[in-house]
């Protein structure tokens, strides 16, 4: 089979490798579709992973095409997502079921080979089960968007609450169509003309984060927000989000930090006197007690929500080096760029 192959960092490779077996517990996966994620850019160029050689990819989909021993053979056939975590089940947060918080996690696509081949040996127990209606790169949407999904659940959302997302990339608008669903009137933020006109091209209302304070008071009358995300991970977005809340409102911490974090007095201030309430967010809920894989997969399966929209392009496993530069590129506004596997089956095209 071929497959993307990290030696190093700024070293990847598109080349041949055996075909997994799946083992005891695992299905063989016929990988379909893989987006390629900012955390992948920063592995496969910057940082490296915590094992190399190995496969990157944590967001794909494919089809269950063989089963391992003590499988349920009706796997073979469906489509399915892949959660790629894959927690101890050891530690105290694992056996309270909240796995994304695992204090001995590996992963596939850091830790173990991942998504971006052409098939992949998966543990059952990590298969997310799509509907035959979702497309392979719709369902390759589902690791980000079971962490939207569940950074509005952490927020709390409900009807009629004003919700202001501030990023505007994948995740970022994941978070406001979620928003959206549950009835709440939903502003983007971001920096660029081009991504404030995409997400107004989705039905977003907008808000230009060069003026953010300006914005959200005539957005609010001055009152403010409900529930605000940052969904960006930078010391301005984060001190913007602190002055966007309400009074008695929600704060939702969502990106990643690109550096340290530090707040001014009198913005710490707010958070005390407005009476803010501030959470954090990791990952996403896989277990008995909540599942937001499992509220995705319904979502794509009901098709209210237009994740297709969200797919900026797609490329061949051998056009890996146009579709990283594409990816690598800032100039360019665009959502998820995705590889697509078994080419007789899933042309690739460049829209």
């Amino acid at each position: 089979m071929k497959v993307l192959s990290l030696h190093k960092p700024g070293d990847i490779r598109f080349e041949d490798a055996p075909t997994p077996e799946p083992g005891e517990g695992e299905v063989l996966l016929k990988v379909m579709a893989c987006g390629i994620c900012s955390s992948d850019n920063d592995r496969i160029f910057k940082d490296g992973a915590h094992v190399m050689p190995i496969v990157p990819g944590h967001e794909f989909a494919g089809q269950v095409v063989e089963v391992g021993e003590g499988v349920d053979k009706s796997l073979i056939g469906k489509k399915a997502s892949v959660f790629p975590m894959l927690p101890c089940f050891e530690c105290p947060s694992c056996k309270r079921g909240d796995y994304a918080t695992c204090s001995n996690y590996k992963y596939y696509g850091s830790r173990n080979d991942g998504g971006m081949g052409e098939y992949r040996a998966i543990k059952a127990w990590n298969l997310n089960i799509l509907d035959d209606s979702v497309d392979y790169c719709v369902g390759a949407l589902s690791e980000p968007s079971a962490v939207g999904h569940h950074a509005a659940e952490v927020g709390g959302v409900k009807a009629k609450d004003k919700v202001f997302v501030i990023g505007s990339g994948t995740i970022g608008l994941l978070i406001g169509f979620f928003a959206q669903a549950k009835g709440a009137e939903v502003w983007i933020g971001a920096r660029r003309k081009e991504s404030t006109d995409f997400a107004a091209s989705l039905g977003f209302k907008t808000i230009d984060t060069n003026n953010t304070e300006d914005e959200v008071n005539k957005a609010t009358d001055g009152n403010g927000m409900d529930v605000v995300f940052e969904a960006v991970g930078s010391n301005k977005c984060l001190i913007d989000a602190i002055q966007s809340v309400a009074a008695g409102g929600t704060l939702v911490t969502v990106g990643n930090p690109v550096g340290d974090m530090n707040l001014p007095r009198n913005v710490y201030w707010r958070i005390l006197r407005k009476q803010l309430t501030v959470k954090g967010t990791w990952n996403s809920s896989y277990s008995d007690k909540a599942n937001d894989w499992h509220e995705v997969a319904e979502l794509m399966k009901e098709k209210k929500i237009p994740f297709e929209k969200l797919i900026t392009r797609k490329y061949k496993l051998s056009q890996c080096d146009e579709a990283f530069d594409f990816f690598r590129d800032h100039s360019i506004q665009k959502s998820r760029v995705m590889f697509v596997m078994h080419e007789k089956e899933s042309e690739a095209y460049n829209g």
